[in-house]
């Protein structure tokens, strides 16, 4: 069984459909995040296989996770929110949304590459 992702602005358009164990991996780790950064997650509850993406909230989020990642010497955080991030900007990115800001060019040069890396292995 396949998940599909959707924007709540776009109804009908899928933007990542993964298998269902990678959608709930995705899903967990993003409310995972939210609880850490106290900042909604925006991803609505599957329903009938569909998540429904709110990106104001979902960007904040993103950009709560990249900002702590700029910033921490934890390894461990850094490393645990590298995965999130990547797949979350190739969301983003789908959307039509705006990137989060990043500290610099070559960081975001760098999230970029990340990002174009997991968009090849995210289907739609």
């Amino acid at each position: 069984m396949t998940f599909r992702f959707r924007s709540s602005d776009q109804p009908g358009r899928d933007l990542w459909c993964p298998s269902s164990e990678v959608a709930r991996a995705f899903v967990g780790t993003a409310e995972v995040f939210s609880h850490v950064f106290d900042v909604d997650s925006g991803i609505g509850d599957p329903v009938d296989g569909v998540c429904v993406i709110d990106f104001r909230d979902f960007g904040a989020l993103c950009a709560a996770v990249v900002d702590r990642f700029g910033t921490t010497d934890q390894g461990i955080l850094r490393s645990l929110s590298l995965g999130f991030v990547a797949t979350s900007l190739v969301l983003i990115d789908r959307a039509g949304r705006p990137a989060p800001a990043m500290p610099g060019p070559a960081q975001e040069r760098a999230w970029a590459a990340l990002r174009d890396q997991h968009a090849r292995a995210m289907p739609v």
